[in-house]
């Protein structure tokens, strides 16, 4: 997979900020994957919502950057929420274990 294959959308929310993601998260991309999550963080206190229902693929590095965000954004009051992940990327974090450090929901209401 090649880094431009993995594309971001940001958009803000009243109680914090969505970065919806379109692509494949693997070895080779999870590092910007991770940076971008990063950015989000340091932008709002609140909520950081990652949209992953157009996410067709994620690997155990993709799930290390979403754990390490998930701990970066508790140390400073803010939460970070799974929207909607795919088929693929919701049996990754349930086979993975890490569905339960989630909050993951299927809408935004």
């Amino acid at each position: 997979m090649n880094d431009w294959d993995l594309t971001f959308e940001r958009s803000e929310l009243d109680d914090g900020v969505v970065l919806a993601v379109r692509g494949e998260i693997d070895v080779a991309v999870a590092a910007r994957f991770g940076q971008e999550l990063s950015a989000l963080g340091e932008a709002t206190r609140g909520k950081v919502i990652v949209d992953l229902s157009a996410v067709g693929f994620i690997d155990s590095s993709g799930i290390r950057e979403l754990l390490n965000a998930q701990r970066r954004l508790q140390s400073t009051g803010a939460e970070l929420v799974l929207l909607a992940p795919s088929a693929p990327c919701r049996r990754v974090l349930e086979v993975s274990g890490a569905s339960v450090e989630f909050a993951i929901f299927d809408t935004l209401g």
